[in-house]
């Protein structure tokens, strides 16, 4: 695959999944808004295209990585990677950031009152997360199994077609970029403030992790799963 500034960075992500660190550091959106070219992610960004590409230039797929290739991965081995991985990450660590952020408010409330805000902006990612896991684990996920096992699947009364779910997950992602987004603003991208104590400094890294990691889990959904689970779908009309 030849990378130029009109390649999608969706693309860039599926076919290089090494490529991504280079994405996350240039802070590119790989996910949730993965169909637009690395030259208008750059642009977004305020970022030359330039340097990028020529870092992206320096890297070398490795064929014989041990790494998964989740493009050819049976779909029940990435969801089980899915939900091993970050699913459980997720749970774990939204449950430490709410830990961490009492204590940051507890001590450092009176004099930076925007821990609130991150504080507010949390738990909505976290009520967000824990429906949207239920949902793909109990309804999508069994559904995907049961299709690429080549048997009937069935969903619920209320979806008419997997494309609904599929469509809802998608929604839910870009909602949870966007509360991602917003806690950069409020952190101004995380940088911390003078008399940050050890647990600001962990609430903001933590922060950070479930960022990275939650671009890399909506990547692997949004870009592989769903248009192959559609795509299986059809096929089967």
């Amino acid at each position: 695959m030849n990378i130029t500034s009109d390649t999608p960075v969706c693309e860039i992500a599926v076919a290089f999944p090494t490529a991504i660190p280079v994405l996350e550091r240039f802070s590119l959106n790989y996910c949730c808004s993965g169909q637009h070219t690395l030259a208008e992610a750059c642009a977004e960004r305020d970022q030359f295209v330039g340097p990028v590409l020529e870092e992206l230039g320096r890297l070398h797929h490795d064929s014989a990585s041990t790494e998964t290739d989740w493009q050819t991965a049976p779909s029940t081995q990435l969801i089980d990677h899915i939900v091993g991985k970050h699913h459980k990450f997720s749970r774990e660590q939204l449950a430490l950031i709410s830990d961490l952020a009492v204590e940051v408010e507890r001590r450092h409330g009176d004099r930076h009152p925007e821990i609130f805000q991150v504080s507010t902006a949390v738990a909505s990612v976290t009520s967000e997360l824990t429906h949207h896991f239920f949902c793909e684990e109990n309804l999508l996920f069994p559904y995907v199994a049961q299709l690429e096992a080549e048997e009937t699947p069935t969903l619920p009364p209320m979806f008419g077609s997997v494309g609904q779910p599929v469509t809802r997950m998608i929604l839910d992602h870009e909602h949870t970029g966007n509360e991602l987004r917003l806690l950069r603003e409020i952190t101004h991208d995380y940088q911390l403030p003078d008399d940050a104590c050890t647990t600001y400094r962990a609430l903001y890294r933590a922060l950070e992790d479930l960022e990275q990691d939650l671009h890399e889990h909506i990547h692997l959904e949004n870009n592989i799963l769903f248009p192959r689970v559609l795509a299986a779908a059809k096929e089967r009309q």
